[in-house]
């Protein structure tokens, strides 16, 4: 009986293991802010000619140096939530020079790292 629940009781242990590493709503949104910057900074600041797999490097160093799962990524509609973080970076009351200057400032960086 006893070699019988044993490995039962660790199959359960590590599925639910498994599934707490997975990406969460907030780190998704997360992910969506981070890419609504670089597609803000594109389109709305000059730097048309950032290049979309660089931008997709960092995205991943981002995930990664916070330790995150992204093996559950394509679960989140992340084109949406992308679309809504840009509307609300879009939206933010502050001239678009000033936005531009403090978002290039804070996530460029970041792209250079990756390169």
């Amino acid at each position: 009986m006893k070699t019988f629940f044993r490995p039962v009781l660790f199959g359960c242990l590590m599925a639910l293991c498994a599934n707490s590493y997975a990406l969460t709503e907030s780190e998704a949104e997360d992910m969506a802010d981070l890419t609504a910057v670089f597609v803000f900074l594109k389109n709305d600041c000059g730097y048309q000619n950032l290049p979309n797999s660089q931008i997709r490097r960092a995205l991943v160093f981002f995930a990664q140096q916070n330790q995150w799962d992204l093996s559950n990524y394509d679960t989140f509609d992340m084109k949406s939530l992308g679309e809504d973080s840009y509307r609300d970076l879009s939206g933010i009351g502050i001239p678009v020079a000033k936005k531009c200057k403090a978002l290039a400032r804070d996530s460029l960086s970041l792209l250079a790292y990756v390169k």
